[in-house]
């Protein structure tokens, strides 16, 4: 006969997943989970409304496929000439389940940024940030380039993503009993897989709780993080550079801000939400923090296209073009490709390439392999190569002079 959880177990491991379920719709971002079948696991409140759901492609279980069939019908990626022929390419892309960051324009004219990666159980997750406030400063700005000296220009947009502040609209999920046991595992799952760290601080600024996700090593060396202060786990450098957005949740107002990790050059974003309790009276703040290193490395990563000797490689259609009919890119292939193109002429290391954005983990012979896929696709021969050369010993040198377009 199986053993029947005590009521104060049950107790405690409902309060956990509601814990989970409200952290996840208190965070600025819109979030979503799939599945490796493409089914969704859980999203936010915040995924719903910035995309106008119905409720039922925001339940457990919803395909992928009707998710984007919904959106191509409302007009989310504009003019579709051939909507299921769009919607098959999209469900193509997302079953590769490889990292990813791109910005993009909606067609009701905001900018969002797109974070997506994949889960160590299989499918992927996927983070949503509207930055159309930063979009208009940096457009502001690059209008009057013409008075401003480029390191000047350099330095304000640097400003004004570190002061980002993202207006978000706070609201708990209410859910039966019985839904909520239902989906406990999957809201496990999703917290601690997640490729961001979630966490909570209480009143005296101690972590309450935390999916185990913190993107750089504890000033303290502590393994677990829960009851500790923010403090004594980030140390006094980070956290001083926090204290103005912590403080500001805590008294109310929802904060975002941008650092770099001395150590090691990483660059992190954290969005710092108020917790408030049915009275309006705050009684923690919730983190979601995330390493953006790569999704912020290269002024070239926003161009769409770029064009080298007859070719023209346009990135957000992952095609390339320019002898004969279009070939079509995978998104490895196209991240691969715009590496090589970032450091044209010169020579790049194979470090260099495993770091680059958008390529998610592989081994030498992966990378290898879709070196030698790349240059079938540009009719380079790998013994007379026209532009990926081989440096044995070296890396790369990727031969002819590019231009990059948006």
């Amino acid at each position: 006969m199986s053993q029947i959880q005590s009521p104060d177990i049950l107790h405690r491991s409902r309060d956990t997943s509601v814990l989970l379920r409200s952290g996840l719709n208190m965070i600025q971002q819109a979030l979503s989970i799939y599945s490796d079948d493409l089914r969704l696991i859980v999203a936010n409140q915040r995924f719903r409304a910035m995309f106008g759901l119905p409720p039922h492609l925001c339940e457990p279980g919803a395909p992928f496929s009707d998710t984007i069939r919904y959106l191509v019908q409302t007009g989310e990626y504009g003019d579709v000439n051939d909507p299921e022929g769009f919607i098959q390419a999209r469900v193509q892309q997302a079953l590769t389940f490889e990292q990813h960051y791109v910005e993009r324009k909606r067609s009701n004219g905001r900018w969002i940024s797109v974070e997506g990666g994949p889960l160590r159980q299989g499918g992927w997750v996927t983070v949503y940030t509207d930055i159309t406030d930063i979009k208009r400063q940096e457009e502001m700005l690059r209008s009057h380039s013409d008075e401003l000296s480029g390191r000047l220009l350099d330095r304000s947009e640097e400003l004004a993503r570190a002061n980002r502040a993202l207006e978000a609209t706070i609201s708990r999920l209410h859910e039966t009993q019985q839904h909520l046991e239902a989906a406990e595992a999957r809201v496990r799952l999703a917290a601690e897989t997640t490729p961001a760290h979630i966490a909570r601080l209480d009143q005296q600024e101690r972590y309450t709780y935390s999916n185990q996700r913190l993107p750089l090593h504890p000033y303290n060396g502590a393994d677990d993080i829960v009851g500790h202060t923010a403090q004594s786990v980030l140390g006094p450098q980070i956290y001083s550079e926090i204290t103005p957005a912590l403080r500001s949740a805590y008294d109310g107002h929802p904060k975002v801000v941008e650092f770099t990790v001395a150590q090691d050059g990483r660059h992190i974003r954290a969005a710092f939400t108020p917790d408030t309790n049915s009275a309006g009276v705050v009684t923690g703040v919730y983190v979601l923090s995330m390493d953006i290193t790569l999704s912020q490395s290269g002024d070239v990563r926003q161009s769409r296209t770029a064009q080298f000797g007859a070719w023209t490689a346009q990135f957000d259609r992952l095609d390339l073009s320019g002898n004969g009919d279009p070939v079509a890119l995978t998104v490895a292939e196209a991240a691969l490709l715009r590496a090589f193109l970032t450091a044209a002429n010169r020579l790049i290391t194979r470090e260099e390439i495993f770091a680059a954005p958008g390529l998610s983990p592989c081994s030498d012979r992966a990378l290898d392999v879709r070196i030698s896929r790349l240059r079938q696709k540009l009719g380079d021969d790998p013994k007379a190569p026209k532009h990926i050369r081989t440096v044995y010993g070296a890396g790369y040198i990727f031969v002819g002079d590019v231009t990059w377009t948006e």
